[in-house]
């Protein structure tokens, strides 16, 4: 067997090599720069002590599942079994694989909405599953159920969504959630939410979980995140909702990729869990104002930027400007020349999608301390208008 030793470096890799090289501020990553409450980390030290450090349960901590039921029940009017329809999994990322993997055999055709977080796709191919990506189309970026039946064939299997969308800060309303629904029950379908973000979404938006959709009760898996709703990603803590019976197939797929969690951050994120709904208005009020600060900062300069409606990130048009240069040529001169890194969306379509249809937008992370966004804003807006 030949083994292919050649390594495709990624557009956030490349990026960050080059952020260092240049001493540029690097929004192009898309994790907060300061960590989450004290409190809770301070949960997880005292449970190295206090709790037992051996295999927990494969599903999770029973507090843990516990209190994420109880959330769902004070945040969204849901009744969720902790005991049947809660896995905690190893960050959202691996709920995505467990489930993609679980529900997807060879030939499957799985739809993906572009641009489309840059996990689907591969592991849609490592399952065997054909990936089938519709591209969103500037400005509305809308799902319509004629749009969506245009890809549908008798090996249609599976549809993933992103809600809040990363990289576009896009909420799906009712009625897209339900042109989904109708189109999944229609053709015998399931749908994989991937929800890490539903409590980062500003002007008084609300998130619609997968499950509170008619029709999607039992056909749905809604993936969440501990690490983006209390800024610990690096704990790498998810979670699965789903029925009883796909939790038993994700669950089975799970024990053989990582069965487990560790206990000490089950634990803690159990904690976090009983914070209060305050928490989370604060949580908005933060990262909707750091929004706003490098919304307005950008537009002040005449920098064409598209307001988010949820996520930490948000995105600018160059091509005004820039007409003659590729998305990734132009965020190589906006790192050696406005000293700011971002990554181009075009990264986030697959490479047969029509170029008509690639966004040239390029999206810029706004989790960072008030200071830092604000000199970034400042220096992109001098290099446009240099």
């Amino acid at each position: 067997m030949t083994i292919n030793k050649k390594k495709e470096t990624t557009i956030f890799e490349k990026m960050t090599k080059l952020s260092i090289e240049y001493n540029s501020i690097n929004l192009g990553q898309g994790f907060p720069d300061k960590d989450g409450p004290q409190d809770i980390i301070n949960k997880a030290a005292e449970s190295l002590k206090k709790i037992s450090n051996q295999y927990p349960p494969m599903k999770g901590l029973d507090i843990l599942r516990k209190n994420i039921s109880k959330h769902m029940a004070n945040h969204y009017k849901l009744e969720i079994d902790w005991e049947t329809e809660i896995l905690i999994t190893n960050g959202a990322t691996e709920a995505l694989a467990s489930s993609i993997l679980s529900l997807t055999q060879k030939g499957d055709e799985v739809i993906i909405f572009e641009p489309a977080y840059d996990s689907y796709k591969p592991i849609v191919e490592k399952a065997g599953g054909i990936p089938i990506c519709i591209p969103l189309l500037t400005p509305k970026w809308e799902i319509t159920y004629e749009e969506i039946n245009k890809y549908i064939t008798n090996n249609s299997k599976l549809i993933i969504i992103n809600n809040p969308m990363n990289p576009l800060g896009k909420v799906f309303n009712l009625s897209e959630l339900e042109a989904i629904s109708k189109i999944v029950n229609e053709n015998n379908m399931f749908v994989i939410s991937d929800e890490v973000h539903e409590h980062i979404l500003f002007d008084n938006k609300s998130h619609l979980p997968v499950s509170s959709i008619k029709g999607l009760e039992k056909k749905s898996v809604k993936i969440g995140s501990a690490g983006k709703t209390f800024s610990l990603t690096g704990w790498k803590v998810g979670f699965v909702i789903a029925s009883k019976e796909l939790i038993d197939l994700i669950g089975n797929m799970h024990q053989y990729i990582t069965f487990t969690v560790p206990p000490n951050l089950q634990q803690a994120i159990a904690y976090a869990y009983q914070k209060p709904i305050e928490y989370y208005d604060d949580l908005k009020i933060e990262f909707q104002n750091k929004r706003d600060i490098i919304y307005d900062n950008l537009t002040k300069y005449n920098v064409k930027t598209f307001l988010p409606e949820a996520t930490y990130f948000i995105n600018i048009d160059y091509e005004n400007k820039f007409p003659d240069l590729s998305p990734e040529e132009f965020c190589l001169e906006l790192i050696k020349k406005a000293k700011v890194t971002g990554i181009p969306i075009s990264v986030f379509y697959d490479k047969n999608t029509q170029k008509s249809k690639i966004s040239k937008l390029i999206r810029l992370c706004f989790a960072k301390n008030n200071s830092t966004i604000l000199k970034a804003s400042e220096q992109i807006g001098k290099f446009f208008n240099s």
